[in-house]
């Protein structure tokens, strides 16, 4: 667990250039939500949530602001990074915050979009026409989409990003060093989910087929399951079975591949080494490393 602790923190050191870092390793399993929410997105080490109203609550680690969204926002959409977050206002405009050394929290002035997907140093939005944009840290090419294509959906992670065509075919650009990018041409998949150097796509079955690094088993996902969702993080996935049980593969050094058994989820998000799940009631329930509170709602 220290090894791939240390390996996220050394990253979002380079990123945040010079601003200070620390933590270790401790096991933690999450507890109760807090009020009730709309959405929640698992970023490295902190977690965030849109409330009913638009409003976004952050929690946990604090390295480079990501935790302390900008106030008096109303968001309709939220993505969070391992060191930054991006979300989208109600007419599609973008406001990021967090460590921007790169330009990753710096969104195009007029751009409109329909999603957003956020990498380590890199956030790419969706426009209405299923065109891509992307800003930030480009020294992979993980900013800079395939010419003339369109997308029905985006995810980005680390150094890489995938979009899904309107077709369910999977096409990725940024960095490949394990095959992350390189995703299976003859599937065709309903969504798609980036992790640290793995990625999932959900078929229209509900079955899930990986790729990339897979040393923990995080590109394997079990055999047999059906999911209605599925999300990555830095070393483990993670699926919603339709019933909202949860089930999760890869590491499990801090319990983040071991959700609760007896709760139901609506949603699920991976971040990297915690886990959080939304139930029907919008309360939020986490697991995993909890080193900087990150499983911790404020008030909780």
């Amino acid at each position: 667990m220290r090894r791939r602790a240390a390996a996220l923190i050394a990253l979002a050191c380079l990123a945040a250039a010079a601003l200070a870092c620390g933590g270790g390793a401790s096991d933690a399993d999450g507890g109760a939500g807090m009020a009730p929410v709309r959405s929640v997105s698992a970023g490295g080490y902190h977690t965030c949530s849109i409330d009913e109203a638009g409003a976004v609550r952050c929690w946990g680690w604090n390295v480079g602001g990501q935790t302390t969204p900008p106030e008096g926002e109303r968001f309709a959409v939220l993505a969070a990074g391992p060191i930054h977050n991006c979300a989208l206002r109600e007419d599609g405009s973008a406001v990021c915050w967090g460590v921007g050394n790169q330009g990753q929290t710096s969104p195009p002035a007029g751009e409109r979009f329909s999603a957003l997907a956020v990498g380590g140093v890199h956030s790419c939005g969706l426009r209405g026409d299923g065109s891509v944009r992307c800003w930030g840290g480009n020294e992979d090419g993980q900013a800079t989409p395939p010419d003339g294509e369109r997308f029905a959906a985006i995810d980005a992670h680390g150094r890489y990003s995938c979009g899904l065509r309107e077709d369910g075919s999977a096409a990725c650009w940024g960095s490949d060093d394990h095959g992350q990018s390189s995703p299976p041409e003859d599937e065709r998949f309903a969504a798609i989910s980036l992790g640290g150097w793995h990625a999932c796509g959900l078929r229209e079955d509900g079955s899930a087929v990986c790729w990339g690094l897979d040393e923990d088993g995080q590109a394997s996902p079990p055999a047999g399951e059906r999911f209605a969702a599925i999300s990555l993080g830095g070393w483990h996935a993670c699926g919603l079975r339709e019933s909202g049980a949860a089930v999760c593969w890869g590491n499990d050094a801090s319990g983040q591949s071991s959700p609760p058994r007896a709760e139901r989820f609506v949603s699920i998000s991976v971040g990297a080494t915690h886990t959080c799940g939304m139930r029907r009631d919008g309360a939020i329930r986490c697991w995993g490393w909890d080193e900087y509170g990150q499983l911790t709602p404020p008030g909780e």
